[in-house]
């Protein structure tokens, strides 16, 4: 088992991971968009901070390792601004909506992942087909040609995980379902040959 970083873990050391030969690259997913996490909170008050990280990075971002230590690094650069403390459900609408800006972030990112995931894996995948990535937390499966992209979801409340496996010439993707307390495998949401 590997232990992959993201923007909410940036001190584990391993960014991406190559399974099947490198024809599957896993990553958490910030390392898809340039600004690692464009919807974030305090991204007003970094952007200097963040286009000269992505500027340090430019001549690297063919490759997915160079674009897993950008987003580390903006990770590392963002510092979480306090809130308000407000009763519920208030206080879930500010962390969630706060700036406005960042309710429009998210829903560019939700509708754009899918690209900019088959985007990422061509540009800078080194070669592989697939993608398997989390961050954004709604699931789903993108295809062009010979290229998938699968993002896993997460397991916030509201959102539906999932998981994937690559066994022999094939990647799996699956809901994770809860049963009696404990995750099983779901149904079979993608089937793709890598052979």
């Amino acid at each position: 088992m590997e232990i992959l970083r993201g923007n909410h873990d940036p001190g584990t050391p391993q960014g991406v991971a190559w399974c099947a030969d490198r024809v599957v690259l896993v990553t958490h997913g910030d390392a898809v968009y340039d600004e690692a996490t464009p919807w974030s909170r305090e991204f007003g008050y970094y952007r200097e901070e963040i286009r000269k990280i992505v500027d340090r990075y430019k001549t690297q971002s063919h490759l997915a390792q160079a674009c897993s230590d950008r987003a580390c690094e903006i990770a590392n650069t963002i510092q979480p601004r306090k809130l308000p403390k407000l009763p519920v459900p208030f206080n879930f609408f500010v962390t969630a909506l706060w700036p406005p800006s960042r309710t429009f972030e998210m829903i560019r990112v939700w509708r754009t992942m899918g690209k900019e995931g088959l985007r990422f894996l061509m540009k800078s995948g080194e070669g592989a087909k697939v993608l398997v990535y989390g961050h954004f937390h709604r699931a789903g499966i993108w295809e062009d040609g010979e290229h998938v992209v699968i993002n896993t979801g997460s397991f916030m409340k509201g959102s539906k995980p999932w998981l994937v496996d690559v066994e022999g010439a094939e990647v799996i993707a699956r809901a994770i379902d809860l049963d009696e307390g404990i995750f099983v495998e779901g149904e079979v949401k993608g089937r793709f040959g890598i052979a």
